[in-house]
């Protein structure tokens, strides 16, 4: 991949690949243009049918239009239709319309409901499954201890990803989607659910609008943190962790600064690529269980979620986690405070809420969530532990 080095971010584009002890990794190109990267990588593989997935807010963007273009007649036609939280709806449509089309590779530009929906529709598509029912028994249910059982099937047709959030489900071999029936969010899980291969275009996300740059760079920083704080923790994803925490705080508050650095941008997808490397490779913990049911429920962002959740979960979680919290106090330049109340400065200084009261959640639903929230697979890993839904509560309250 070349650019030139006038218009190009400091870490020049490259490629790295591998996983080491995280099992299998998509390859990732960074610092790199789209147009240039994806027209590349399906040339590699001598695709003829590509299937391209855009959210809403992205057609007609001259990025996506250009890398299109570039794809010629092997671009088939695209597939628009998302929702966030990525109900079973939107799944099923868009497994109906692999088996139709038949691509032999699939771009999607977009956040994480675009990045799930296309994961679990490619594992349905593998399962030959058509309805709810036949979804849910996809499902990947976890154990008492939040040990999720991997979901039967693979995903076989290759995904390239192209974020233009920092929610980091490009990386998770685990994906949610919201059953609407029920109103719960339910996890699946496969070694084969991840992208393939990760474009990560600087330029491109800076078009992405500010809010929603920061609040899922949020969720970024709660994947770190709930990696540094998971009972899978281990040196090697520890050391990720902590490298992407500090990138991201480098970079979303340089964001913050002057939304139009591009080199802000490209440190925040950086950062988001280390600390995302765990998802699904160690158990995370409530605050993203928890903000699973919020969402569900009460139709909260997931960048949100964590903006309001994670520092509450910290707390609950200090009693059991001493060491590590004054690390991440530390890494967020509050050395000798709470890593609770570090992180909600960090988040109050890029402009986020960090209350529910702030986001008029209405707070009749959080009994719900509570309930619902003690069957989720990382409320059930969570470092201390939660026995009971007056435990959820605490934590709900914490964050109201």
């Amino acid at each position: 991949m070349t650019t030139s080095s006038a218009d190009h971010p400091k870490h020049a584009a490259n490629v790295a690949s591998g996983g080491l002890a995280l099992l299998r990794q998509p390859s990732v190109h960074y610092g790199a243009h789209a147009e240039d990267a994806v027209q590349q990588l399906a040339k590699a593989r001598s695709s003829t049918r590509i299937l391209p997935i855009v959210t809403s807010s992205l057609l007609g963007n001259p990025v996506v239009e250009a890398t299109l273009a570039r794809l010629g007649p092997s671009a088939l036609p695209v597939f628009s239709d998302l929702k966030p939280h990525t109900p079973f709806d939107v799944v099923l449509s868009l497994t109906e319309t692999i088996e139709r089309q038949n691509p032999d590779l699939i771009v999607v530009f977009g956040g994480g409901s675009a990045i799930d929906a296309i994961k679990i529709a490619g594992l349905a598509a593998s399962a030959r499954v058509r309805d709810r029912v036949a979804l849910l028994g996809l499902r990947s249910v976890p154990d008492s201890l939040g040990v999720l059982r991997p979901s039967p099937g693979a995903r076989s047709i290759p995904i390239i990803a192209v974020p233009t959030t920092l929610s980091a489900a490009e990386f998770g071999i685990i994906a949610g989607a919201t059953d609407v029936e029920s109103r719960v969010k339910h996890i699946f899980m496969s070694e084969t659910l991840a992208p393939d291969m990760i474009v990560y275009d600087p330029w491109l996300g800076a078009q992405t609008s500010l809010d929603l740059w920061l609040s899922t760079g949020i969720r970024s920083v709660d994947h770190g943190i709930e990696t540094v704080l998971s009972r899978d923790a281990n040196p090697f994803t520890d050391a990720l962790a902590v490298r992407g925490l500090a990138l991201l705080r480098e970079g979303l508050s340089a964001a913050h600064a002057d939304p139009a650095d591009i080199e802000a941008r490209h440190r925040c997808q950086l950062g988001t690529w280390l600390s995302g490397s765990s998802i699904g490779r160690v158990r995370y913990g409530a605050s993203h269980g928890l903000g699973h049911q919020l969402g569900a429920i009460a139709g909260v962002p997931h960048g949100m979620t964590s903006c309001v959740l994670l520092p509450a979960v910290l707390a609950f979680n200090a009693p059991v986690s001493a060491t590590q919290q004054a690390e991440l106090a530390a890494i967020f330049g509050e050395a000798g405070q709470s890593a609770a109340d570090a992180v909600r400065y960090f988040i109050e200084s890029l402009g986020l809420p960090t209350r529910l009261s702030q986001l008029g959640v209405d707070l009749s639903t959080l009994p719900r969530v509570a309930e619902t929230g003690l069957n989720n697979a990382f409320v059930k890993a969570n470092l201390r532990p939660i026995e009971a839904a007056a435990d959820v509560m605490t934590i709900l309250r914490a964050a109201c």
